[in-house]
């Protein structure tokens, strides 16, 4: 197993580490840009209720999958504090056209995505698991947080089983959403074996002639449609009775696409480790979140059986400056209830609450008073504006934060000083007096 080492873009963290925490918090508390690939298999917004069933290795575990604006009051006041407008506006929209519950399980995603992005390394990749429930909606997120140009697939992962609608076609499939981190990131070709009517880089027509096909000899490059991999039913060996449990074939496609042996695998809603267990068994490292403990006790004991002869044993997680590896041959898995404190320099030095206190700052009332234009603006109409942009060496830090409305803050981008902002507004108001 390659090791992990403690330089540029380094973790704060042991490989085969399992936090047992809500993952915004671990998220926050990893160090930038240290993650290879991510893959997350988050609640759905389908509003049921999951339990693994009596007997089962899960038993145990359950989650509600239902939300509420009162259940993530937290969330949402962090998403005002942190989120630029056009994730805002997406998580809002997302009320006003699907409802309450919509808009509160995007609040509940939208800050993990935003953690996720950060802590992925500029040639890393992100696939997220979710069904036309809310598929939507998270690529309109994701389009904000990753940019629309860095969305690489949709993929469909198609099924058979279970019960059919009336009046509509079987729902018999999941959606994959995979982005990359920047145009750099490189992706791993798979292929899949050639059908028998064009074993020979050749078929027929409709007009009966003949089209050369593009014939690579290990196969046809994969689509992103994948009905080759079927899910788990519950007389499978992988199965261990934890709700929604993934199989292990999808995993190790994602991970063989977009990572090599080495890298750090990252998955947030561990659940019962199947993307733990597929790292592992292709060589790479791997960290896995999950606020249920049971988590630990299933992902063991599937080390033990899905990963060959060695014997995987909890360690003391006792990370060390310059030490944050694991030896060959060392089998610990690394339980922690402790989030990582981010040891790189981008770690933020804002306090938690600037938004609300910058807030406070402008008056008191419902509206009031943007440092721009002036103009009495709501709560929510104001963005956190960095003065002296980032881009030109302002820091993320408490004297170099402000609000803006929305309004100004877009004009003001990264171009503009406050001086040359009022300026500019100024010109605009005269321009406006003029031709009126």
């Amino acid at each position: 197993m390659a090791q992990i080492t403690d330089s540029a873009g380094a973790p704060n963290f042991l490989n085969r580490t399992l936090w047992i925490d809500d993952n915004l918090k671990v998220l926050s508390g990893i160090n930038s840009e240290c993650v290879d690939l991510s893959y997350l298999d988050p609640p759905f917004n389908s509003k049921r209720i999951y339990h693994a069933p009596l007997g089962s290795k899960a038993a145990g575990a359950s989650f509600a999958d239902t939300w509420t604006l009162d259940g993530v009051k937290t969330d949402w006041a962090d998403l005002q504090e942190v989120a630029d407008p056009a994730v805002y506006h997406t998580v809002v929209g997302a009320g006003l056209s699907a409802g309450e519950s919509m808009q509160a399980y995007l609040t509940f995603m939208a800050p993990r995505l935003l953690e996720l992005h950060r802590v992925l390394k500029p040639t890393g990749s992100l696939y997220l698991h979710c069904d036309p429930t809310a598929s939507h909606y998270l690529k309109q997120l994701m389009d904000c947080i990753f940019g629309r140009t860095n969305f690489r697939n949709e993929i469909v992962w198609s099924y058979s089983g279970g019960g059919v609608p009336r009046g509509a076609f079987a729902r018999k499939h999941d959606i994959i959403l995979f982005y990359a981190r920047s145009k750099d990131t490189p992706f791993n070709i798979l292929r899949r074996p050639y059908g028998e009517h064009n074993k020979t880089g050749r078929r027929a027509t409709d007009r009966g002639g003949t089209r050369k096909l593009d014939y690579h000899p290990d196969g046809a490059h994969m689509t992103a449609v994948w009905g080759d991999i079927k899910p788990l039913v519950n007389w499978s060996s992988e199965r261990t009775g934890w709700p929604t449990q993934k199989p292990l074939a999808l995993l190790r496609r994602i991970i063989e696409a977009s990572s090599n042996p080495g890298d750090v695998v990252l998955d947030p809603f561990a659940g019962c480790g199947t993307a733990c267990i597929a790292a592992e068994q292709l060589n790479r490292q791997w960290v896995g979140i999950d606020i249920d403990t049971k988590a630990t006790e299933v992902t063991m004991d599937r080390l033990a059986r899905e990963c060959g002869d060695n014997t995987y044993t909890i360690g003391d997680y006792e990370p060390r400056q310059g030490k944050l590896a694991l030896a060959d041959g060392d089998n610990r898995v690394f339980v922690n209830q402790n989030p990582p404190v981010r040891t790189d320099p981008d770690r933020p030095t804002r306090s938690p609450r600037i938004r609300t206190i910058r807030w406070h700052e402008l008056g008191t009332g419902e509206r009031r008073p943007c440092p721009g234009c002036d103009r009495p603006k709501y709560f929510d109409d104001f963005d956190l504006d960095h003065i002296q942009p980032r881009a030109k060496g302002g820091l993320d830090t408490d004297d170099n934060l402000q609000l803006l409305c929305s309004s100004c803050n877009r004009i003001k981008g990264q171009r503009f000083t406050m001086t040359e902002l009022r300026q500019r507004l100024q010109t605009e108001y005269l321009r406006e007096r003029t031709n009126t």
